[in-house]
């Protein structure tokens, strides 16, 4: 069981370790999650054309490239894969990681405060953040791994090889 441990002085966060999504109900939750956010921003789009029609493709298309924002560093390591993502103002306890074979998706809250000039009061919001990038190798997810430290994502997964690839190859022996 990992324990974690207080930091010993204010100069560093202690390590934090997002949670890796593997359960189907927790990545089906936020795929549906994507789904209803590009859908509405797919639709603030259309009635911002004056309720066009034909362009909805168009619409869903920008709607997705404006929900999902770049940010994932993928570097290869021998037989794993690191995928590293620098996290500003990102909430570290509600970071979730879902790892598939050929793509990685990061979802995260994004929190902001603001101070009333004329008030002073102070308030906060959320916002979600998402990344996602495929992958040029097909990894296992099941040897997903994944820390936050000082605002830094890290990520490591092994790579899955064919079937009769070197490294997967055992040794036989004739009967």
């Amino acid at each position: 069981m990992a324990t974690t441990k207080p930091a010993l002085s204010g100069k560093s966060t202690p390590a934090v370790a997002p949670k890796i999504i593997s359960d189907g109900n927790e990545r089906q939750a936020i795929e549906q999650l994507i789904q209803r956010k590009v859908a509405e921003r797919a639709y603030s789009l259309f009635e911002g054309s004056n309720a066009a029609h034909g362009k909805d493709q168009e619409h869903w298309l920008q709607a997705e490239s404006e929900i999902f924002q770049r940010g994932l560093d993928i570097r290869e390591s021998g037989s794993w894969l690191s995928i590293t993502a620098s996290l500003p103002n990102v909430s570290d306890d509600n970071l979730q990681i879902c790892i598939e074979p050929n793509r990685a998706v990061v979802h995260g809250q994004t929190i902001s405060q603001q101070r009333d000039a004329t008030s002073g009061t102070q308030t906060h919001s959320q916002q979600d953040l998402f990344l996602r990038s495929d992958l040029n190798v097909e990894v296992d997810p099941s040897t997903a791994s994944a820390s936050m430290k000082d605002q830094k994502l890290t990520i490591m997964v092994k790579k899955r090889y064919p079937t009769g690839s070197p490294s997967n190859a055992s040794v036989r022996t004739s009967e």
